[in-house]
C-alpha cells in the first residue's frame, strides 16, 4: 500500500548563511576586504538579533504562520553574522598568503614543512621520487627562520618511509608557474629532504596501520592494490592510471574519497549489530566516527561526513528527527569559518553539491515514490528500489555536472549507469577493506583475508568502471564549458517556475471563466 503521511518539512533557514559565507569567503580571500564593512555586517546582525529578541518577548506570531516574521528575523541575524565572520576570517587569511615569505617567487628556497597526505609515487613509476602536499611552517631567509603557513606541492627523494604528519627540512627550487593556486606558493623540486620530527601517539597508530595494510594488499591484483586501500581509507596512492582515467570518465572517483556513502554504510552495519539501545548505539556511532577520522585523516570530505551523522546520533540522544539539509549547510558554514581557503577548493565544492543531491532532492524524491508506489508487491518493492538506486547518482551528477565540465570540459554521460552497477559491491569492498584495515597491525592473516573479500568487490568496480568508459560518447565535449550547463539549468528553471505560477493562479481563473 501508498504511504499516506502528511509531507515532511524541510528547513533551509541556514542555506542562505552557507551561500553567504561561502561567497564571502571566496571574494575576501582573494580581495581583502576593509574592517568598516566588516563592522558595519556585525552592527547589522546585531540589530537583527536584537529585533529577534525583542519580538520573542513582546509578541506572539499567527499561531498556524508557516514561517513566523521571528524566524525570518533569527535568519537574517544568522546570515549577516556568518558574513560578517567569513569576510573578516578570510580577509585576513587573504593578507597573511599576501604577506607570508615563502612568497619570493622561483628560485632556492630552504623550508621547514608539514606532511598533509602520505606521499605517492612518481606518475613515471620509474623515479625514486615521491610527491605530497605540504603546509609550510617556516622558510630561512639569511640566518633566521620566518613564519608562514602558505602549502607548496613537493618532489622529493628518500619519502618511501614518509607519512602525513612528519616534518621535514627540506633544501630545493621554487617554481611559482606550476601548482601556485592561493594559497599554494608553487612547487618545490627538493635536492635533500631530513626528517626533523615524527608524531606519535593516534598519527603512529595512523601511519603503521596504513603500512599494515598495504603490505596485506601487495598479494592482490594490479586493480585491487589501489582499490581496496582507497575504498576503506582513502589511501588511493597505488591507482592504476589506467583505471583512475576510467574511473574519472564514469564518475566514480568519489568511490576512492571516504565520504557520507562510507559512513552511511558502517552507520547502518553498526546498528544493525548492536542493540537497540540508544546509548550503546550512540556511544558506539561517536567512537566510529572518531576512528575514522583518525584513519583516514582531516578530509574535506571525511569531516563534512562525520559532522553531519554526528548531529544526527545528537538527534537522536534528543529524541528529535534531524534536519539534514540544515545540518550540512552548517557543516559547510563552520568549515568555511575554519578554513577559509576551501570555498576555492574544487573537491570542495564537488563534495558538498553531491552531499546537497542526496539529502536534498534525492532523498525527496525517494519520498515521493514510497507515498505513490505500493510496498506490499514485489513490483512496488522492485520500482522503490529501483528509484533509490537511480535518482542518487542522477541528481548528484546533475549538481556536480557544471564543476566537473570546467575542469575537464566533458560530461560523464555513463556515469549514472556506472554508479548503479557498482552501487551493490560498494557495502562489500568498504566492510571487509575497514576491517581488514583495523586488524592489519593485529593479525596480518586476517587482515589479508579481508582485503581479499574485499578485492573480489573492487574487481566488480573496476570492471564497470572500464565497460561505460569504453562506451561510445563516454566523454562528450561540452561547447562553452560549464557555462553552457548553467544555461541551460536557468532556462529549465525559469520553465519549471513558468509551469507552477500557470497552474496555481492562471488555470484556475481560466477554468472559472469557463464555467457558466
Amino acid at each position: 500500500m501508498t504511504d499516506t503521511r502528511a509531507p515532511r518539512m524541510v528547513d533551509l533557514r541556514l542555506m542562505p548563511t552557507a551561500i553567504a559565507a561561502w561567497a564571502a569567503s571566496w571574494w575576501a580571500t582573494a580581495h581583502p576586504v576593509p574592517w568598516p564593512l566588516i563592522a558595519a555586517c556585525a552592527l547589522a546582525a546585531t540589530a537583527c538579533a536584537a529585533s529577534y529578541a525583542w519580538t520573542h518577548r513582546h509578541s506572539r506570531p499567527p499561531r498556524h504562520a508557516l514561517t513566523p516574521p521571528r524566524s525570518l528575523r533569527l535568519a537574517s541575524a544568522l546570515l549577516l553574522a556568518a558574513t560578517a565572520c567569513a569576510l573578516a576570517v578570510s580577509s585576513e587569511a587573504g593578507r597573511s598568503y599576501l604577506a607570508d615569505p615563502a612568497r619570493t617567487g622561483s628560485g632556492p628556497i630552504h623550508a621547514k614543512v608539514l606532511l598533509m597526505r602520505d606521499p605517492a609515487p612518481a606518475s613515471s613509476g620509474f623515479s625514486t621520487r615521491r610527491r605530497a602536499r605540504v603546509t609550510i611552517l617556516a622558510v630561512s631567509v639569511g640566518q633566521r627562520w620566518l613564519t608562514s603557513g602558505a602549502t607548496a606541492l613537493v618532489s622529493a627523494p628518500s619519502w618511501r618511509d614518509a607519512a602525513r604528519g612528519d616534518v621535514y627540512e627540506l633544501e630545493g627550487s621554487l617554481d611559482t608557474t606550476f601548482a601556485a593556486e592561493a594559497p599554494s606558493v608553487g612547487a618545490i623540486r627538493a635536492r635533500s629532504a631530513r626528517l626533523v620530527e615524527r608524531p606519535g601517539g593516534l598519527d603512529a597508530w595512523r601511519r603503521d596501520t596504513h603500512r599494515a595494510f598495504t603490505d596485506a594488499c601487495q598479494t592482490l591484483p594490479r586493480d585491487a592494490r589501489g582499490l581496496v586501500p582507497g575504498m576503506s581509507i582513502g589511501d588511493d596512492r597505488l591507482m592504476p592510471s589506467d583505471l583512475d582515467d576510467a574511473m574519472t570518465a564514469t564518475s566514480l572517483t568519489h568511490l576512492t574519497a571516504v565520504s557520507g556513502s562510507h559512513i552511511v554504510i558502517i552507520l547502518a552495519t553498526l546498528n544493525l549489530l548492536l542493540p537497540a539501545r540508544k546509548p550503546l548505539r550512540v556511544g558506539a556511532t561517536i567512537l566510529v566516527l572518531g576512528t575514522i577520522v583518525v584513519l583516514v585523516g582531516p578530509e574535506a570530505s571525511v569531516l563534512r561526513s562525520v559532522c553531519v551523522a554526528s548531529i544526527a546520533a545528537l538527534g537522536l540522544v534528543l529524541g528529535r528527527e534531524g534536519q539534514a539539509i540544515a545540518a550540512l549547510c552548517a557543516v559547510v558554514t563552520a568549515t568555511l569559518l575554519i578554513d577559509p581557503w576551501a570555498s576555492r577548493s574544487y573537491g570542495f565544492a564537488l563534495s558538498a553539491l553531491a552531499a546537497l543531491a542526496v539529502v536534498g532532492p534525492s532523498a525527496a524524491l525517494a519520498r515521493g515514490v514510497k507515498r505513490r508506489v505500493r510496498g506490499d508487491t514485489r513490483v512496488g518493492k522492485a520500482l522503490r528500489r529501483l528509484a533509490e538506486l537511480v535518482c542518487v547518482p542522477a541528481l548528484a551528477e546533475l549538481f556536480t555536472a557544471p564543476l566537473i565540465v570546467s575542469l575537464s570540459g566533458t560530461v560523464p554521460v555513463w556515469g549514472i549507469g556506472a554508479n548503479v552497477a557498482a552501487e551493490p559491491a560498494v557495502p562489500v569492498a568498504t566492510l571487509a577493506g575497514l576491517s581488514g584495515a583495523l586488524l592489519a597491525p593485529i593479525s596480518p592473516p586476517m587482515s589479508s583475508a579481508c582485503a581479499r573479500v574485499a578485492s573480489w568487490a573492487t574487481g566488480w568496480i573496476a570492471g564497470a568502471a572500464r565497460f561505460f568508459a569504453g562506451m561510445p560518447g563516454a566523454g562528450l565535449r561540452v561547447p562553452g564549458g560549464g557555462a553552457t550547463l548553467l544555461s541551460i539549468y536557468g532556462c529549465a528553471g525559469l520553465g519549471w517556475v513558468a509551469w507552477r505560477a500557470w497552474k496555481r493562479w492562471v488555470l484556475p481563473r481560466t477554468d472559472e471563466a469557463r464555467d457558466p
